[in-house]
């Protein structure tokens, strides 16, 4: 018995010396050029493991084992042969630009490992730059994003399309993506100001944000699936470093000033133009009170002039501060901040604050355990003014009102005009209306991250996006809305949404060799969204001094609502390569949402991609011209899910819509047919890359080819009557986009005291209607949606001339009987004798042939100048303003441009004569009014000194920038409105804002700024 453990003892100890021989361990230290210790190196074989601080490392590996790789952040990979048990490695710097990291979605991945089409915007091409929202960072700068804010409003909506509209019915913005968290986008306003929406991402402060990535094509975006076919934008904000803390103060105070008036008439030339109008129309002796218009018939020259535009435009100021501290050790990372923004507006009544802070945190726990958090607060102040085709606005009632009486009475009460008792005094708009928007915004993320094994980490975070938006506005007595109500107007919105998240990521990193990398990764995702809102409107007040709607005599509306939808996706994802040059990458996901129909509750979205980095290959290695040459083409299929909560279901509406003996009796009726077939609307894109580098990568070119092709579009198909229903969501329709997208950095200069670079971006898209569900038809205030042409596209007559005499009116095709000398001469397009609604055509599209932007940074020693330009290039704006201020049919204001008009002395014009009630039509929709809405504009200019280090170090200041910069300081355009930046779709529905952009009408215009400011840091 004895002999038996004896025998063990003797087995065991030879297996474990067959083990030993078999494994070795090997030592070594890794150093940069210059020989300097690198910290956190990855040294891979069939284990892996990191460097110290000194730069050392221990490793286990096999006597098999040949190599050893060794990888680092901003140093070129290299594989090293084992020789000996000891290495000393020295790693090489590489190309900022290839080593740089990309968040891609579930992960990173260095810029020349990308297989899709990502672009990344860092936050030093936003520094300084007066930003209410993070949206606006990317007018101009990223290939293939346009960027058109609807107004000018502070805090207004922006609409951001990647390769261009994809929708009709449903939403056409990205998806936004903020550390993990999706974001709740959109306006949650109820109460009615005209055409202008608030927007849910100006709560978040530009200055928080380290980088913006932009997924474009659909390999890039696949891992969102269902909600990736409008691209995804990800912010990542600034977290923590391994360093001493930095405290950092940022601050920049400015003025700004309206970019343009439109010259009107005055009170004598008002009068003058009315007079001639009736004339015109009513024979050469009626006068104005013969049309019921009351003290227009006196002598043109006894009438004061009120220029309206210079009582509500003003300097503004606009001012942002900041505070931030950043830093940490090898366990702990912190990045805590604090900011305060304020913009004032050109038009009286107008603000915005912000009131923000945010804390990041980072704790490596143990050597496998890393948990992190982030907790953003935000609280906004919108005091809002009507505008953007409302006729009790201020810049709206500025333009429509007549010049031609003084803005207050004697008694120093605000003035009307007697023929005009729909539009408000400009003044009293401004001043007399309350109108507030407060929003409350908390985004928090909790994540923790455990390494199960060297190449196997699992990752678990849970999110949520709360926003509280709550509204109200009174309209006083001493007001015309207010007025009749009667006796004030009151109206209150509430809103909340709470957006929950958890996401499940399981990254695998095997082994294989020196020469093949693979990383799997696989994600449970589960999100669930409720929204809650109430609306209440009242008049008839006891004074103007109490506003509440418990205050009113008279409720006029009473509503509340409640919704929710919930997501469930699943994906997988693969990226491989093989010496670094052939890379590969293949996704799969899986969603299921609430949003579509029953028998269509799940999607499948799959892509793939590929890149061959031909500047890796033999022949091109050391070439002195191409330093980096690669090759890419993705392929992939992406969902739409903004398509509405309810789509797909029967509906019915409650409520008191049935009456009994004279008396309203609750009760529900029918209200929408249901359709569990309803699917999602996809996307399948095809995109083909090129990235080139030259002379050392001091030149970079991105090309991209695309073409994207959104099937299964939600719309409204026609029933007949008798069903009880007059139509029903469906999938029918189809559009494409398809587009060219280049991009190029230089430097130029680059010594030991000056630099100087330049980045320039231009993209193409030609949208299309392939297919509707239904007849062509109008949107919005002029625009047509037809098979065959872009959405935006606009419709209407075009015109020939002015008609010079009778003879030629009864030469003419006809047009009414009331046409005659002066009057718009129309296009006979079907040449049947008669203009008739099918004389009309497209007339031109809101979409550019093509956009983009410029800038150049030239540094010399502690100055730095930088320069963007923003260019757009073929789209059509319709001027609906226009339509108005150059009608002469009735009693609104008028341009000075119809100074120019046709009379029988002057008729070399393309301005018809004045004719009072328009018998004529002369303001029928025409090219008159879609003008050329292309621009160039010096979008930023920012001069900034830091200064010398040998001044700051006895106050013991880390640094100290002081700039000044402009904004919107010149615009080269043909366009005759205010601002040809502009997309007024005149609603805020998403269909709306698809099919009807590109129109200006009475829209607040954006405005000029110089602002001056300093960054110290301690």
């Amino acid at each position: 018995m004895r002999k038996l453990p004896m025998l063990l003892y003797v087995l065991l100890l030879a297996c474990t010396t067959q083990l030993m021989a078999q494994n070795l361990t090997i030592t070594g230290k890794v150093t940069d050029e210059k020989g300097n210790p690198l910290s956190g190196v990855s040294v891979t074989g069939k284990n892996s493991v990191t460097t110290a601080q000194d730069g050392s490392f221990t490793i286990s590996i096999t006597k098999n084992e040949k190599n050893l790789t060794f990888s680092y952040v901003g140093f070129a990979t290299q594989v090293k042969k084992i020789e000996g048990s000891s290495l000393q490695v020295s790693l090489a710097t590489e190309e900022k630009s290839l080593s740089e990291v990309v968040v891609v979605g579930y992960g990173t991945q260095k810029r020349k490992e990308l297989t899709g089409a990502v672009f990344k915007l860092a936050d030093s091409s936003l520094n300084n730059i007066p930003l209410s929202g993070p949206d606006q960072a990317l007018r101009g700068r990223v290939p293939g994003v346009t960027v058109s804010q609807s107004s000018g409003t502070p805090g207004a909506s922006i609409n951001v399309q990647i390769r261009g509209a994809g929708s009709i019915s449903s939403s056409s913005q990205p998806l936004y993506v903020i550390d993990g968290v999706i974001m709740n986008t959109g306006s949650y306003a109820q109460v009615d100001v005209g055409g202008q929406t608030t927007n849910a991402l100006s709560e978040i402060n530009p200055a928080d944000i380290e980088s913006f990535e932009v997924l474009k094509d659909a390999a890039a975006a696949a891992v969102y699936g269902a909600r990736g076919a409008n691209g995804v934008i990800l912010i990542t904000t600034k977290r923590g470093a391994n360093q001493q803390t930095k405290v950092g103060l940022n601050a920049s105070y400015g003025t700004q000033s309206v970019i343009k008036r439109m010259p009107t008439l005055t009170g004598p030339e008002y009068v003058a133009l009315v007079q001639e109008a009736v004339k015109n129309v009513y024979g050469s002796t009626a006068l104005p009170s013969s049309r019921s218009l009351s003290g227009l018939d006196n002598d043109p020259s006894t009438y004061p002039t009120t220029n309206w535009q210079d009582l509500i435009f003003k300097n503004a100021p606009i001012q942002n501060y900041e505070l931030n501290m950043r830093g940490g050790n090898d366990k702990t990372k912190f990045f805590v901040s604090a900011g305060y923004f304020d913009q004032q507006a050109t038009i009286i009544g107008s603000e915005y604050k912000r009131y923000n802070t945010r804390i990041n945190l980072d704790n490596q726990v143990t050597s496998r355990l890393k948990i992190s958090g982030g907790l953003s607060l935000s609280r906004s102040i919108n005091n809002r003014i009507n505008n953007d085709n409302n006729i009790y606005g201020v810049l709206s009632s500025a333009v429509l009102l007549a010049p031609y009486f003084n803005a207050y009475k004697a008694d120093g009460t605000y003035a009307y005009d007697p023929n005009n008792g729909t539009v408000e005094n400009p003044l009293a708009a401004g001043y007399l209306r309350y109108n507030v928007a407060k929003t409350n915004r908390v985004l928090a993320n909790f994540s923790g991250e455990y390494k199960i094994l060297n190449s196997l980490t699992f990752k678990s975070q849970v999110s949520a996006d709360y926003i509280d938006y709550n509204e109200a506005a009174f309209a006083p007595s001493t007001t015309l809305e207010g007025a009749s109500g009667p006796n004030g107007v009151g109206k209150e919105g509430y809103s909340k949404e709470l957006n929950l998240m958890n996401e499940n990521i399981l990254t695998y990193r095997p082994v294989i060799s020196a020469n093949h990398h693979l990383t799997l990764t696989g994600v449970a995702s589960y999100q669930e969204s409720r929204a809650e809102s109430m609306y209440g409107s009242a008049s008839n007040y006891p004074g103007d001094g109490i506003r509440r709607l418990s205050a009113a005599s008279t409720i006029k509306s009473l509503t509340s609502a409640g919704t929710s939808y919930g997501v469930i996706g699943y994906l997988a994802r693969a990226n491989y390569d093989y010496l670094g040059k052939y890379l590969f990458s293949a996704s799969v996901r899986r969603d299921g949402s609430s949003r579509v129909g029953s028998l269509s509750r799940w999607g499948t979205f799959p892509a793939v991609s590929g890149a061959w980095r031909v500047s890796e290959e033999d022949f091109l290695k050391g070439n002195s011209v191409i330093s980096d040459l690669k090759i890419r083409g993705s392929w992939g299929k992406l969902g739409n899910s903004e398509l509405g909560n309810f789509a797909s279901r029967s509906l019915v509406s409650p409520g008191a819509n049935a009456t009994f003996s004279g008396a309203a009796t609750p009760g529900l009726y029918p209200y929408q047919l249901g359709n569990d077939s309803l699917r999602w609307e996809s996307s399948i894109q095809t995109d083909l890359g090129v990235e080139v580098g030259l002379f050392k990568n001091r030149i970079q070119l991105v090309v991209d080819l695309y073409n994207k092709t959104t099937n299964n579009l939600i719309s409204n198909k026609s029933l007949v009557g008798s069903s009880g229903f007059t139509s029903v969501s469906t999938n029918i329709g189809k559009v494409q986009n398809k587009g060219l997208e280049i991009g190029i950095t230089s430097t130029n200069i680059t010594n030991r005291d000056i630099t100087w670079t330049t980045s320039l971006n231009i993209s193409f898209n030609k949208n299309k209607i392939l297919k509707l569900a239904s007849a062509a038809y109008s949107s919005g205030l002029g625009s047509w949606v037809q098979e065959g042409e872009a959405l935006g596209s606009f419709r209407g007559y075009r015109v020939a001339g002015i008609f010079q005499s009778t003879a030629e009116v009864a030469s003419s095709p006809t047009q009414n009987a009331s046409t005659t000398a002066g009057d718009i001469k129309f296009k006979d397009l079907t040449h049947d004798g008669k203009i008739l609604s099918d004389d009309q055509e497209i007339l031109g599209s809101a979409n550019p042939k093509y956009f983009g932007g410029m800038t150049n940074t030239l540094t010399y020693k502690g100055f730095e100048l930088s320069v963007f330009f923003q260019f757009v290039e073929g789209n059509k704006v319709l001027n609906y303003t226009k339509l108005y201020g150059e009608g002469m049919n009735s009693i609104y204001g008028q341009f000075a441009s119809t100074l120019d008009r046709w009379t029988p002395t002057h008729t070399n014009t393309n301005v018809p004569r004045a004719a009072y009630g328009d018998p004529s039509l002369n303001r029928r929709l025409s090219d008159r009014f879609v003008e050329d809405g292309s621009y160039a504009r010096l979008k930023n200019i920012i001069l900034s000194y830091n200064l010398p280090k040998q001044w700051l170090n006895k106050l013991k200041i880390s640094n100290v920038k002081v700039f000044a910069q402009a904004q919107n300081l010149v615009t080269w355009t043909k366009y005759s409105g205010f601002d040809p930046e502009v997309s007024y779709s005149g609603a805020s529905s998403a269909t709306s804002t698809n099919t009807a952009p590109g129109t200006d009408f009475l829209t607040y215009p954006q405005s000029r700024a110089f602002t001056f400011g300093a960054n110290i840091s301690f």
